[in-house]
């Protein structure tokens, strides 16, 4: 291995660890369009749950949502997108104490 390399290996790891240290945000004008959008649809899936277009159409905005907040669950997502909104923290969340890998 030649020190030319070892010094670029040590160039890109300080580029990765300041990249993980920062994070793009979403536009909060889109994330908001897209909670108004998210419960207007879950609204209609509601009043007509065999509507399998309207189900579709909340699945995607779920999963938008999803992609834009960095969460798992559609449940988190929109409230994690609820807070970014509004400019608040969310609340902390319990720790799974006693369960294996927690």
């Amino acid at each position: 291995m030649s020190v030319a390399s070892v010094a670029d290996d040590r160039e890109y790891g300080a580029t990765q660890e300041k990249k993980e240290d920062t994070m793009l945000l979403p536009d909060r004008n889109t994330v908001d369009r897209l909670v108004r959008h998210y419960r207007d649809q879950e609204r209609t899936v509601l009043a007509r749950p065999c509507d399998l277009s309207a189900r579709r159409r909340f699945e995607d905005t779920a999963y938008t949502l999803c992609v834009l907040m960095g969460e798992r669950t559609a449940r988190e997502a929109v409230l994690a997108a609820e807070h970014y909104v509004a400019g608040t923290r969310p609340a902390a969340r319990p720790t799974l104490e006693g369960l294996p890998g927690a």
